[in-house]
């Protein structure tokens, strides 16, 4: 959304859909006035399984750890006003891609 700082901290997937998955959050933020973390992550993964297809997955908080696989062009990490925002999809067929996020938000590790 126009106005939202964005900082993208770890990403593997085209721009365009970067600026979808900022502009989906800041929505549901700031239009939608959602409030509930877990409300925030549902309407994220609604969103994008009809957008892009297949199975999304979104953690939304302050404050978490994570380790995740995802398919290898189907992750992002990113915070809006100190939020923190993780998404992506996995496939089966496709190879694995591992991030782990520590819970002040850094990513400890990304491995193929």
């Amino acid at each position: 959304m126009s106005g939202t700082k964005v900082l993208v901290k770890e990403s593997a997937m085209p721009m365009d859909m970067q600026q979808d998955c900022a502009d989906c959050a800041a929505h549901a933020l700031f239009t939608l006035k959602l409030h509930e973390q877990n409300e925030v992550a549902y309407f994220i993964k609604k969103e994008l399984d009809e957008k892009y297809g297949g199975q999304w997955h979104c953690v939304v908080g302050h404050s978490f750890g994570s380790c995740v696989g995802h398919d290898g062009a189907f992750f992002i990490y990113f915070e809006i006003n100190g939020i923190f925002f993780s998404m992506w999809r996995m496939d089966k067929t496709l190879a694995v891609k591992e991030v782990a996020i520590d819970s002040a938000g850094r990513v400890v590790r990304a491995a193929a």
